[in-house]
Order: structure tokens, then C-alpha cells, then sequence
């Protein structure tokens, strides 16, 4: 049985500080980030680990020289609606996060799917669903949940 772990990770800035050899690969470690919304900012770029799927979601306003350099597009309005793999390009930013997806890819027994949602796409709410820190009227936060369960449990 595997644990579904959700993972938000930057990866407008990663570089190879901190970075993992395994292999003779270098497989660089980004900043990690809670599940919310309010972490996510349109002038970037954050990937995040559903267990099943894995999710890079494109900000509005992300920087012009990662989506080159990344997704080999020159702005944002060429990002493709339904693109699911990354161009294998010849760029130390390509290198860098195909490698980081796939070590994340390698942590399973399966072969997760990637999917690459742009800020306004229909294909939002799935990435969305997953900020389960966030609260909403009908339910708790992740951390507020755990609370309570802590507080029932020590009745």
C-alpha cells in the first residue's frame, strides 16, 4: 500500500544547490511549498506530485525565459492546451526538471502521468482540487482537520 503524498514545488528557480547524486545523475531539490493557493503566484511555475499525477501548472505571467528554455515555447500564449510531456531540450533548465520528474517518477511503481496546465485552462479545477490546506465553506483546512482530530481524540 503507498501513501497519496501531495507535493507544491517552485520550480521557477532551481538550481543545483542541495542537489542529489544518484547515478551519476544530479537531481536537483526545489523548494517545497504548502498545499494552497495563496503559495502559487502567476509569475511562476510549480509542479506538484499527486501520486497518480503530476501537475506543472503555468502562472499568467511566468517568466518568458523558463517557458523557452523549459517548455521551448517563446510566451505564455504558445503554452498548448493539452500538453503532457516536457520537449527534450538542450537547456540546463530543461535538463534539471525533466531529471527532478523523473527521480519523482521513479519513486513509484507506476509511470505517473504529467499533465501541463496553463492559469486559465479548463484543466484548473483538477489541479485545484489538491490545495487541501486551503479551507472552504463546507470544510476544514487539512491543518485545521488535523486539529480537530487531535481535540476528539483527547476527550
Amino acid at each position: 500500500m503507498y501513501l497519496l503524498l501531495f507535493i507544491l514545488i517552485v520550480l521557477v528557480s532551481v538550481n543545483c544547490q542541495g542537489a542529489l547524486n544518484i547515478n551519476e545523475r544530479t537531481i536537483p531539490q526545489p523548494r517545497l511549498l504548502q498545499l494552497s493557493v495563496e503559495k502559487l503566484s502567476r509569475e511562476g511555475a510549480f509542479l506538484m506530485d499527486a501520486g497518480t499525477v503530476i501537475y506543472l501548472w503555468i502562472g499568467r505571467n511566468c517568466n518568458p525565459i523558463f517557458l523557452t528554455q523549459v517548455l521551448g515555447v517563446p510566451n505564455y500564449a504558445a503554452v498548448p492546451e493539452n500538453l503532457n510531456l516536457l520537449p527534450d531540450l538542450d537547456t540546463a533548465e530543461s535538463q534539471r526538471t525533466r531529471a527532478f520528474i523523473g527521480w519523482l517518477r521513479d519513486q513509484r511503481p507506476f509511470f505517473p502521468s504529467l499533465h501541463i496546465i496553463r492559469d486559465e485552462s479548463q484543466r484548473k479545477a483538477s489541479f485545484m482540487q489538491n490545495m487541501i490546506e486551503d479551507r472552504t465553506e463546507s470544510a476544514l483546512s487539512y491543518y485545521e482537520f488535523l486539529l480537530h482530530l487531535q481535540q476528539q481524540i483527547s476527550k
